[in-house]
């Protein structure tokens, strides 16, 4: 066998034992469950067809040493001051996030099409209602992205809803909070700093009561 034939011969038995130069071994793990991954905002406006399970791993960012992340920058991760935004009320009054220093918030994005987070609507209703957080200074406010009024409006009503939503059609401030999944809530302190992220529905009233204690004061 000449030199030429044993080269030959080793570089093919090492193609099929490596297989081919450039692919990558590693796989992709599936979302948590209990979430629904959002379109691209930037390659599309549309949305699509979602997984309505129920089943849910919540995840809850910790909060980091607050020496480790200066009050005073902004942006969507925990320990830094929530971007901020202007909405309008239904009775015509626009208000900015920043606007509401000095009440605790809790953010949470949503859509008419995501299985998770109608299973958690109950529970935002209730909390809605809940006239005694109103008056210890919390805000709720939901995200609605990418849909139309007249779909949230008749989503709203069907299921007899009436817990305050934004319309974000243009899904700038789901960018401005780098929303991947949804349902996704942020909890904003009194100082306006976001105190913790909750990628995944809310299973029940006690969960969502544990992580509310936090920001009320």
């Amino acid at each position: 066998m000449t030199k030429l034939t044993v080269i030959l011969a080793m570089t093919l038995i090492t193609v099929v034992l490596l297989g081919p130069a450039g692919c990558s071994s590693a796989v992709t793990p599936p979302p948590t469950p209990g979430v629904v991954q959002v379109p691209n905002p930037e390659l599309s406006q549309e949305p699509v067809a979602a997984n309505d399970t129920t089943e849910n791993t919540p995840s809850i960012k910790p909060s980091p040493d607050p020496e480790s992340v200066p009050a005073t920058e902004v942006g969507p991760q925990v320990g830094k001051l929530a971007p901020d935004f202007t909405f309008t009320y239904s009775d015509g009054e626009s208000v900015s996030l920043s606007d509401l220093r000095g009440r605790s918030i809790m953010l949470n994005f949503w859509a008419t099409w995501c299985g998770p987070c109608k299973y958690e609507m109950p529970l935002i209703q209730d909390l809605a209602n809940d006239q005694e957080k109103a008056e210890k200074g919390l805000i709720l406010l939901t995200v609605n992205s990418g849909e139309t009024g007249d779909t949230v409006r008749e989503f709203m009503k069907e299921r007899g809803f009436s817990f305050p939503v934004l319309l974000d059609i243009q899904k700038g401030i789901m960018r401005s909070y780098n929303v991947r999944y949804i349902p996704t809530t942020f909890f904003i302190g009194q100082d306006g700093i976001i105190s913790e992220i909750r990628i995944g529905a809310f299973m029940n009233e006690s969960q969502l009561e544990e992580t509310l204690n936090k920001i009320i004061k």
